[in-house]
């Protein structure tokens, strides 16, 4: 972290959750260059600043394509559609299972399952999953989902 913005934390079953995932990105001599000079000049605090405004940018530009998509999903009922932050608790999953529904989770952002979701349950309710982001559940259900993506 760059000290200016720390990372979002939330409490999921007892478990803390960092909402921020750590990348590496490989630059050119000139680029990385160009931003420490953009820095040092004041237009930006830090590398890490330029670089998190720059992708905000571009995904700014490209928010179409989201709006789109959301669109679309929204349209077919067994969807659930999340721009965030989505925590599929064992309750959530055994209220479908008794209504007889099975859903398709599409998240854009972080999806958490909690520590007591099975397999056999997961089989029952989630008919697809697809996850652009970050995932976190028991690593057998997180094997299972990959299946169904």
């Amino acid at each position: 972290m760059d000290g200016q913005e720390q990372p979002v934390i939330s409490m999921i079953d007892g478990e803390k959750i960092k909402q921020y995932e750590k990348i590496t990105v490989n630059l050119p001599a000139v680029d990385l260059g160009k931003i420490d000079y953009l820095v040092e000049q004041g237009f930006y605090n830090t590398r890490t600043e330029f670089i998190r405004t720059s992708i905000k940018s571009e995904i700014d530009k490209n928010s179409f394509v989201f709006e789109k998509i959301s669109k679309e999903i929204l349209e077919d009922e067994k969807f659930i559609f999340v721009m965030g932050l989505y925590s599929i608790s064992k309750e959530g999953l055994e209220k479908y299972l008794a209504e007889g529904k099975k859903v398709k989770v599409f998240v854009v952002g972080m999806c958490y399952l909690s520590k007591d979701i099975d397999v056999n349950l997961v089989s029952k309710t989630v008919e697809s999953f697809k996850v652009y982001g970050i995932k976190k559940g028991p690593k057998e259900v997180m094997e299972y989902l990959k299946n169904l993506e």
